[in-house]
């Protein structure tokens, strides 16, 4: 895991704490720590709350020792003018505690981000306070606990069952089904291939053009009629069309209406 950004390490607050052991006020500095946006935190997973444990959190640092090393090397270095000579980070980490302090009420399992929150040095040991957020884990249900919902079709009463040109309300019980060796219908659909797709595409845009072309020799005859009227020869006509022409231009055969 690559080391965090630590924004600042803040100069250090002087208290006094009795030492339980000597009875002695001991001086006690305090500094606390501020991150970067874009910081990278240790972290682990929690099965329950009794996981979220020092026992955890020190495994998890041991776990990432160059994370741990950079963290206190940029501790040493930025708070290096309020010592009287200069430390390791060898020498900080034989006198290292930790504590561990946060909320757990939550629903497990859960990932838990270590964040330092300050050092303490009381006393000749070097104590960093840790605090924790929750973040909640991605949890995908099983395909039978999932309820799939089809969105509603809504159908206008103004083009229900009507037909609009030559295109037809579709009726699911109508579609061909594929038959197996037995008689029986396997309820799958035969789906064209692209390229037989294309085809018959290219052979509608085909009829369309020709049909196109046909209308507009007529409105043009009629109107030469009009003009001039009916003196024209068959043998001044570019083409002659007809619906058996039109028809076998289709590959696929009857199927293919426009």
């Amino acid at each position: 895991m690559s080391a965090f950004l630590v924004h600042q390490f803040h100069a250090p607050q002087y208290t006094k704490v009795l030492n339980p052991k000597t009875g002695v006020q001991d001086p006690c500095y305090t500094f606390q720590i501020s991150y970067d946006s874009n910081s990278d935190y240790l972290s682990f997973v929690a099965e329950n709350q009794a996981a979220i444990s020092l026992q955890s959190l020190q495994k998890c640092v041991l776990d990432n020792i160059p994370w741990w090393n950079n963290f206190i090397q940029l501790f040493l270095q930025s708070s290096t003018k309020f010592f009287s000579k200069p430390y390791t980070v060898e020498t900080i980490n034989k006198i290292t505690k930790h504590t561990l302090n946060g909320t757990t009420d939550i629903k497990y399992p859960i990932n838990v981000i270590l964040v330092p929150k300050n050092i303490q040095i009381c006393g000749g040991v070097f104590t960093v306070n840790w605090g924790y957020n929750l973040e909640p884990m991605i949890d995908i249900p099983d395909v039978e606990d999932v309820t799939i919902s089809l969105p509603e079709v809504v159908v206008s009463p103004v083009l229900k069952n009507k037909v609009i040109n030559d295109i037809q309300e579709l009726d699911i019980d109508e579609l061909p089904v594929e038959i197996n060796n037995t008689g029986t219908p396997l309820g799958i659909l035969e789906i064209d291939s692209p390229a037989k797709f294309y085809e018959k595409q290219k052979v509608k845009e085909a009829r369309l053009r020709a049909k196109l072309a046909v209308y507009k020799a007529q409105r043009q005859t009629a109107q030469y009629y009009d003009k001039y009227g009916n003196d024209i020869s068959e043998s001044d006509t570019d083409f002659e069309t007809s619906d058996e022409g039109t028809e076998d231009a289709s590959e696929e055969g009857e199927d293919i209406q426009i």
